[in-house]
């Protein structure tokens, strides 16, 4: 995760410079190559450094998707696209796990890591024949992204701009409560909880099946709030991701307090399904404020900072729980990040004015 973070930021650069076509496909190809490497690996290193490329490599995707979606997609359809988009991960979370097992057990853990790579150069080929160039004859037509198209950007000014920084720091908080999920429910259900590994696999998947239900739920109610009820851009956005990540916070927090495991289970939920909702929306609102030439450069700066709280969130919660040993804690730790970056998500007032990045 942290390659992944660090390679967030020169990926959404080069996404600016060189396009979308060809990162996209580049990116896939040398992701297929980390991930055949891994099954092809002799050593603790060489499966470690496999891996390690293997972040760096997948870095541009979600800034991709970014990009696309301001070419292609009016302001008041960015929600739900953007949902689209995300919710494949979230798809992932709860079913690559089975999938996975079923492939080591037929073809053996390299063979399971071999076919996946081999699957990234089918993935490119169907690209290839399928995205059609980022040429005006494809491009929405709307005039407001048109003016923007020109702009020659200050990566300084746009990293050191306002609304930059408090999306990086509520992402930062939100992402922290997801990883949190992501990574540690499992073990605090066999330890906490007292359940065997067996039933652990069924109730963990709960959150994460109402976190895919969630991404798009949050991408259509901001589409709505613009479509039906007219709201400003910014709001319909920051509204949803807001009110979400304050519920998060709130779910989280009393959760080792309940001695009833459904209870505890509900209110992993519930906070799943709120933290998941802000997701599309928030790469809705990075295609909003950004100049077309700097939407990739942006979208990057903001996946990096998603990802830093993603890689912290394992590892302060388990320096955390070796010198306490509680869980009380590592939730409310979590529980106020997320408040606090529903705190900095309502502090973004306006977007990111051409005027204000530019050399």
């Amino acid at each position: 995760m942290w390659p992944y973070a660090a390679a967030s930021l020169p990926s959404g650069w080069l996404i600016d410079k060189f396009g979308i076509n060809k990162v996209f496909s580049w990116s896939v190809i040398l992701w297929s190559i980390a991930t055949i490497s891994s099954g092809l690996s002799y050593s603790y290193h060489s499966l470690y450094l496999s891996r390690v490329f293997l972040g760096i490599t997948e870095a541009p995707f979600f800034v991709i998707g970014g990009k696309v979606i301001q070419l292609y997609f009016k302001d008041e359809m960015r929600g739900l696209a953007a949902s689209t988009m995300n919710i494949g991960p979230k798809i992932a979370n709860g079913f690559a796990p089975p999938l996975i097992a079923f492939l080591i057990i037929f073809a053996g853990w390299r063979g399971m890591f071999i076919l996946l790579g081999v699957l990234g150069f089918v993935i490119v080929a169907l690209w290839l024949k399928i995205y059609k160039k980022d040429d005006a004859q494809y491009i929405i037509n709307n005039d407001k992204i048109d003016n923007k198209a020109e702009c020659k950007f200050s990566i300084w000014k746009l990293l050191n701009h306002k609304t930059s920084w408090w999306m990086n720091l509520g992402n930062f908080g939100s992402s922290y409560v997801f990883w949190l999920y992501f990574t540690w429910l499992p073990t605090y259900l066999i330890t906490n909880r007292g359940l065997d590994l067996k039933a652990v696999g069924w109730i963990a998947a709960l959150p994460f099946i109402a976190g895919i239900i969630a991404v798009p739920f949050g991408g259509y109610i901001s589409d709505m709030m613009i479509r039906r009820y007219h709201y400003n851009i910014i709001k319909a956005r920051i509204l949803p991701a807001s009110i979400g990540c304050v519920i998060a916070g709130i779910a989280v927090i009393p959760i080792n307090y309940v001695d009833s495991l459904t209870l505890a289970v509900v209110l992993f939920t519930i906070s799943t399904f709120a933290v998941s909702a802000r997701v599309g929306v928030l790469w809705a609102l990075v295609s909003d404020v950004s100049p077309r030439k700097a939407v990739g450069t942006f979208g990057g700066i903001q996946n990096c900072a998603n990802f830093i709280g993603g890689a912290l969130a394992p590892t302060i919660s388990g320096i955390v729980l070796q010198i306490t040993g509680n869980y009380n804690i590592v939730f409310g730790i979590s529980g106020v990040l997320v408040i606090l970056a529903a705190f900095c998500y309502a502090m973004i007032d306006a977007p990111i004015l051409t005027t204000e990045i530019t050399k």
